[in-house]
């Protein structure tokens, strides 16, 4: 093990959606940032929907990022939802100023995000894998690491950011209590096409199924089947026809779309847990999914991360500047958790896929021609228009008295 101990002001664990902004903003703010990443920069993530919704898309606007993005992606504005058997069609409502959607591979976004981090002044090493936090009467002081030449070290700081995913192992180390807690209800079998003609968001929720679809990077398509958890656990070892067995069934025309096109990689597979953790202890803090977990279904993850990043790199510069660190972690997990559980629980109500009961139905034919009950349905999906708002019995009944 090295035997000088570096000093950093803070240490990020994770170098993706969530850690590489929070180094940024930190880094830009003078303070001296370590950040570390288990993987390659840039490396390609599989289980991610990609998609960025506007909210997200003007972070990296503000970022000074987004055209590099998006010269290897293709923005899109519109929506089509079957919303079990109700068809609607129109935009997200913008946000900032920004209006469309991209959905990058997690290579491009990643090694774009890691790279904005390094030349703000962020100390990065990748291919480094944290094995435990250090501390001191209580409080954690630095991490226990491996570098990608495989000798350990130690460094030491004032505070430990946790973006190192579900999994977390910052989480883990400080016994991050989990609430909220969800398990797998569907999951996604999906694959890159080639040469096929979807040119917006195609979202598909009927009972018990579901299908997506988007333009993603280098002019590939990315297109998902959604199969409930038990059947996801029946079909895993083949991903290939179920995939086309419920691409048929719920959205034949997608199915018809694809025929035409080149499948270019293979058949990626997944599901996740859902949960809300403990984000904030004396000398650590959560951002990203390793804080908040949400089933994929609302692809509100990106989003979610460069916003919480902003929130907590603010928190923490109030933080040591006022040497008051622990309090204004404490109300940035307090407004977290105001601004995104009622997300976080309409995610886990539409990635139940279930039956609509009559009221639903009546909503749901209500919004096709309800341009306004629509945009806060598309907001409600895309982080800007609160759930709670949309779903509210006098709203409601509002959306379904108009039509």
């Amino acid at each position: 093990m090295r035997s000088n101990l570096p000093k950093y002001d803070i240490i990020v664990v994770g170098a993706r959606c969530a850690g590489a902004p929070t180094a940024m903003i930190l880094a830009q703010k003078g303070y001296r940032v370590l950040l570390l990443e288990r993987d390659g920069v840039p490396s390609n993530m599989m289980h991610s929907t990609h998609l960025i919704h506007p909210l997200g898309v003007a972070y990296l606007k503000d970022w000074g990022l987004l055209k590099t993005i998006e010269a290897r992606s293709t923005p899109f504005t519109d929506w089509t939802v079957d919303l079990h058997g109700a068809v609607m069609h129109g935009p997200p409502p913008p946000f900032s100023g920004v209006a469309h959607s991209i959905a990058p591979r997690r290579d491009i976004l990643d090694g774009e995000l890691a790279a904005a981090a390094e030349r703000a002044g962020a100390e990065l090493q990748f291919n480094c894998r944290v094995n435990g936090l250090m501390f001191e009467d209580g409080r954690v002081v630095g991490v226990e690491a491996k570098d990608k030449e495989g000798c350990k070290f130690q460094a030491r700081t004032k505070l430990v950011i946790g973006a190192d995913g579900p999994g977390s192992m910052v989480a883990k180390c400080t016994a991050a209590e989990e609430y909220h807690v969800e398990p797998p209800l569907q999951s996604n079998i999906w694959s890159y096409w080639q040469n096929v003609d979807i040119k917006h968001l195609y979202i598909t929720v009927h009972q018990n199924a579901g299908v997506f679809a988007f333009p993603s990077s280098d002019d590939t398509v990315l297109i998902a089947s959604n199969l409930m958890y038990g059947e996801f656990l029946d079909a895993r070892r083949r991903k290939e026809a179920a995939f086309y067995e419920r691409l048929n069934q719920t959205a034949p025309h997608i199915a018809a779309k694809v025929s035409s096109g080149e499948r270019v990689d293979r058949f990626y597979s997944g599901c996740t847990r859902s949960f809300v953790r403990r984000s904030h202890g004396p000398g650590w803090a959560l951002v990203g999914d390793a804080g908040m977990k949400k089933d994929p279904v609302t692809a509100q993850g990106i989003a979610t991360a460069f916003a919480s990043a902003d929130m907590l790199a603010l928190a923490v510069d109030h933080g040591i500047r006022s040497g008051n660190l622990d309090a204004e972690l404490a109300e940035y997990e307090r407004a977290r958790d105001k601004w995104l559980m009622p997300y976080y629980h309409f995610t886990l109500q539409l990635a139940s896929f279930a039956k609509p009961n009559k009221r639903q139905e009546k909503l749901n034919r209500a919004l096709i021609d309800d341009e306004q009950g629509r945009a806060q349905l598309f907001g409600a999906v895309s982080l800007t228009c609160s759930p709670d708002d949309f779903m509210s019995p006098k709203n409601v009944d509002s959306i379904i008295s108009r039509n």
